[in-house]
């Protein structure tokens, strides 16, 4: 059984965490799509956002390509901060999966500022504010959509990871 990891939270949330614990677990069979990488390998740097449309393209096209692995878990790594890019955006992906979930972290705003700092490119503090403020919540939509919610709002990912790899 193959399954579609989307990933969603604010720059500094956890959202690349996850993914290296999953890795670690999991050393083969995982497939991490990330924007971030993505444009660091298209354009030179993750802050280089010239290339959005070819960035967003690949994030897509390789996550469908991973998708012929029927044992794989493929997980999307990005913002993903409106319901358009966690339902509208990753539903013509949905029959190629047996299962897609979804992975909200939902961190208190002074955690998230506090690892935003750790990050090796740290998003300035204003837009993080304005981000982490324009971050729209779980809604309906999504409910519907996704096989499983995983809200992630305290340090201890254990759980989650146990259940995404089951």
């Amino acid at each position: 059984m193959n399954k579609l990891i989307v990933l969603s939270g604010v720059p500094g949330s956890g959202k690349s965490y996850i993914s290296l614990l999953l890795k670690e677990r999991r050393k083969s069979h995982l497939y991490i799509v990330s924007s971030d990488n993505l444009r660091a390998q298209i354009g030179g740097s993750q802050t280089n956002l010239s290339n959005e449309k070819l960035v967003w393209d690949m994030y897509y096209k390789l996550a469908k390509v991973y998708s012929l692995d029927k044992q794989g878990i493929v997980v999307l790594d990005s913002t993903n901060a409106k319901t358009e890019f966690r339902v509208d955006k990753v539903l013509p992906l949905k029959k190629s999966f047996n299962e897609v979930d979804l992975v909200v972290f939902k961190l208190d705003k002074i955690t998230v500022m506090e690892q935003n700092l750790d990050r090796k490119y740290p998003i300035p503090s204003d837009a993080l504010e304005k981000l982490i403020d324009n971050f729209e919540d779980i809604g309906d939509r999504e409910k519907e959509f996704f096989d499983n919610i995983y809200i992630v709002d305290k340090h201890d990912l254990t759980p989650i990871i146990e259940q995404i790899l089951k």
